[in-house]
């Protein structure tokens, strides 16, 4: 059986747009059926059009950018090279993915990162259990920041860029009072639970897109997902 995709744009970008009819075209001439069933998904847009397809669909990803896009295989002036080398065949890396619930309510996973974080000007006071190991310090927020994420806002409040396939996470206050917590690896095989302490008008954000309020001694507990990220290496 051949290869067979499915394109998806951001639909707030125009220009992604007429590029996906392009592709579309330019799949159809090299033999691929284009469909939603398709094994092959081809997000037009940038990074987070990949954040938001990965949730809906589990599907090897080919993503097409523009040059500040950080996750996209290929730009919107050099695709059409890029897309047709993997036609002639293809391998996936598979990128860990975050699970998270609040409260017991499980929230969709995440490929960047779960932030909790503040919506005040104030400082929370948290605490955090990374397996059997507890913390207690006062600080903006805290990012679980997964491989694919740790170069973004996770290496901006000092944590470390880890490769995109690594078997671990990362724990990241923001802005901490003092330093009390330092950035932490976390094995993937470890759980961590965060626990809101102070009065908070604060929130869970996944992936930077979907947001979850919280309340005093809320709790949000974090994992390695199942579910894998699959991305085409070019």
């Amino acid at each position: 059986m051949g290869l067979s995709a499915y394109v998806v744009a951001n639909p707030k970008k125009p220009a992604a747009a007429k590029v996906k009819g392009e592709v579309e075209g330019f799949l159809r001439e090299n033999g691929v059926e284009v469909s939603e069933s398709g094994r092959l998904l081809v997000t037009i847009g940038g990074d987070g059009t990949i954040l938001h397809n990965n949730r809906h669909f589990d599907k090897d990803i080919f993503a097409i950018g523009s040059q500040s896009s950080f996750l996209c295989q290929a730009r919107l002036d050099n695709w059409r090279g890029m897309l047709g080398k993997i036609l002639k065949g293809y391998k996936v890396q598979q990128r860990l993915m975050l699970a998270s619930e609040l409260d017991g309510k499980r929230l969709p996973d995440a490929l960047n990162e779960v932030c909790v974080r503040n919506k005040e000007h104030r400082i929370l006071v948290l605490g955090l259990e990374i397996g059997q190991r507890h913390y207690g310090f006062r600080a903006d927020g805290v990012l679980f920041a997964t491989p694919t994420g740790s170069p973004a806002y996770c290496y901006s409040c000092g944590g470390e860029e880890l490769p995109a396939g690594s078997n671990a996470y990362e724990a990241v206050a923001i802005a901490p009072f003092r330093r009390e917590f330092a950035p932490t690896v976390v094995p993937a095989s470890v759980h961590c639970s965060l626990v809101v302490e102070s009065e908070c008008d604060a929130d869970v954000v996944i992936d930077g897109q979907e947001v979850f309020p919280l309340e005093q001694k809320s709790t949000v507990k974090i994992w390695v997902s199942d579910k894998k990220a699959k991305f085409v290496i070019v």
